[in-house]
C-alpha cells in the first residue's frame, strides 16, 4: 500500500476521540502488523511502547509534560490497567508538578518476578507496600488507576530523584494536602535503606506555600546565594487589601516574584488574572514597595541573578531613604 493510501486509511479508521490506540484495536479496523510497521517506518505512526500507537502528527505537537502523560496512558492501555504506578509516574498521575525527571514509567509490585521487568522504558520496584500506601483514583482520561498515596509518592521521589526535582514534587504535594508528619513516619520505617538521608534533606526543604515549580526553584536557588535571605509567602496590606508575594525583604520593601505563565493562567481567565496582578502591583508600589521579577531563563544564570538581587536590594534601600 502506498504511503498516501495508508495515511488515508489511518485517518478514516482511527478510533474517534482517541490519541493512544492499541495494536489489538487497530487490528480490529484492518490495520495488520505489516501495515502498522509500514506506518511507523513512514512516520505516520509512533509506537510509544509495545502494543500502543499514536499519530506522529499529534505526538510532535505536544509539550514534554503531555508526552510524559501519553507514555503513561500507553502503558496503562497496553497492560489493561493492572499496574500500580509509583514514584514519578504516580506524581504525574496525581497532578503534581514534575520538573526535570526522565520519561521512565515506574510501577511497584510485591512479586519477585514480573512480566514488565524487561520492557524498555519501565522500571519495576519490587517491594511489599502496606495496604494504606496505595489507592485507586479516578483519572480524567484513564478512568480507575492504581497509584501510591500522596505521602508515599513524595517519599519515593525524595529517595530516588534529584534534590530540586523532589522538592518541587513535595512542595506541590504539601500544597495539595500531603501530611509532613506522615512522610516523616514513612521515612522512619526505612532507616538504613538507600536514599533515606537524601529524602530527609528534601523533607526539611519543603514549603507548603509554593504555588509553582518556578517558585520552588527560585527559593532553592536563592538559598544557595550569599545574599540576605527573604521571607517567603508574605502577606502585605495596601489600599485596604491583603496581597501575597512569593518572597519579600520587609525592611527595604522589596518583593521577590517568580514570573511564569502558570502563575497567571492556571486557574483564572487571562484578562482577569493580568488585571488583578497589575492592581496588586500598583497598590503595593504606592505603599513604597518595589518588585524583583525572575523568569525561568534567569534560573540558569545563578551568578547573574545573585548580582541582580544585590543591585535590586541596594536600589530599594536608596529609594526608601535607608543607609
Amino acid at each position: 500500500m502506498e504511503t498516501s493510501e495508508l495515511a488515508i486509511k489511518i485517518d478514516h479508521d482511527w478510533p474517534s476521540g482517541t490519541i493512544i490506540v492499541t495494536s489489538a484495536e487497530l487490528a480490529g479496523v484492518g490495520l495488520s502488523p505489516r501495515l502498522l510497521a509500514a506506518a511507523v517506518k513512514s512516520g505516520l505512526l509512533l509506537r510509544i511502547r509495545h502494543g500502543a500507537y499514536t499519530k506522529m502528527a499529534q505526538w510532535q505537537g505536544k509539550f514534554p509534560s503531555e508526552k510524559d502523560a501519553l507514555r503513561i496512558a500507553a502503558h496503562f492501555k497496553a497492560t489493561r490497567g493492572n499496574s500500580l504506578y509509583s514514584h514519578v509516574s504516580a506524581a504525574r498521575l496525581l497532578g503534581l508538578y514534575v520538573w526535570n525527571a526522565d520519561a521512565i514509567i515506574h510501577v511497584t509490585t510485591p512479586s519477585s518476578c514480573s512480566a514488565t521487568s524487561a520492557v524498555p522504558g519501565v522500571r519495576v520496584h519490587r517491594r511489599a507496600l502496606e495496604a494504606g500506601a496505595h489507592q485507586q483514583i479516578r483519572h480524567p482520561r484513564l478512568g480507575t488507576v492504581r497509584v501510591t498515596r500522596l505521602e508515599q509518592t513524595i517519599v519515593d521521589c525524595a529517595r530516588t530523584e534529584s534534590f530540586v526535582t523532589a522538592v518541587i514534587i513535595g512542595d506541590c504535594g504539601l500544597h495539595n494536602g500531603a501530611s509532613l508528619e506522615v512522610m516523616h513516619q514513612l521515612l522512619s520505617m526505612l532507616t538504613g535503606r538507600r536514599g533515606v538521608r537524601a529524602a530527609r534533606r528534601v523533607l526539611e526543604a519543603l514549603s507548603i506555600g509554593s504555588e509553582s515549580a518556578g517558585e520552588t526553584r527560585l527559593r532553592l536557588a536563592v538559598a544557595e546565594m550569599d545574599v540576605p535571605q527573604p521571607e517567603y509567602q508574605v502577606w502585605l496590606r495596601a489600599a485596604g487589601n491583603n496581597y501575597r508575594v512569593g518572597g519579600a525583604w520587609r525592611d527595604i520593601k522589596l518583593a521577590l516574584e517568580f514570573d511564569g505563565k502558570t502563575k497567571y493562567f492556571a486557574y483564572k481567565r487571562t484578562e482577569d488574572a493580568i488585571y488583578e496582578e497589575r492592581l496588586r502591583e500598583r497598590e503595593l508600589m504606592e505603599e513604597g514597595w518595589s518588585f524583583l521579577r525572575v523568569e525561568w531563563k534567569h534560573l540558569a544564570e545563578r551568578e547573574w541573578l545573585e548580582r541582580r538581587i544585590l543591585a535590586s536590594r541596594e536600589l530599594a534601600r536608596r529609594r526608601n531613604g535607608l543607609q
